[in-house]
């Protein structure tokens, strides 16, 4: 996802296991690009268990980053290094992908097989 204040930096996911890549674990990156040269990537996992993430939104009113894994959704609260599960009434299940619409302080997650499930934000 692509930072809606900076085209310059970007947040991309990893949709497979850490075995896969063991010289580069990691599931969320935040990559920042000064305009020449090689783009800087940083891997912002935390303390994500070692499972598939694939999908990530940010949320532009709070700064918060939610995380769609093979398993949960997870929420990064602005300038914290801990994930949390993204809150109550969110199916444990396969998230491929999250968006939030502008102004509705909704959080979207299309599922494997159980529809799309929604999350009222702060």
């Amino acid at each position: 996802m692509i930072d809606p204040n900076n085209v310059h930096h970007a947040w991309v996911t990893y949709s497979g296991y850490d075995f896969n890549t063991p010289s580069q674990p990691g599931h969320v990156f935040s990559v920042s690009w000064s305009g020449s040269g090689f783009a800087t990537w940083t891997d912002i996992s935390f303390n994500l268990p070692k499972i598939p993430v694939n999908s990530v939104v940010f949320d532009s009113v709070t700064g918060d980053l939610y995380a769609g894994s093979d398993f949960v959704v997870m929420r990064l609260p602005a300038g914290s290094s801990t994930w949390t599960i993204s809150g109550t009434g969110m199916p444990y299940v396969v998230s491929s992908a999250l968006n939030i619409l502008p102004g509705s302080r909704v959080l979207y997650s299309a599922t494997h097989g159980r529809s799309v499930w929604k999350l009222n934000l702060p």
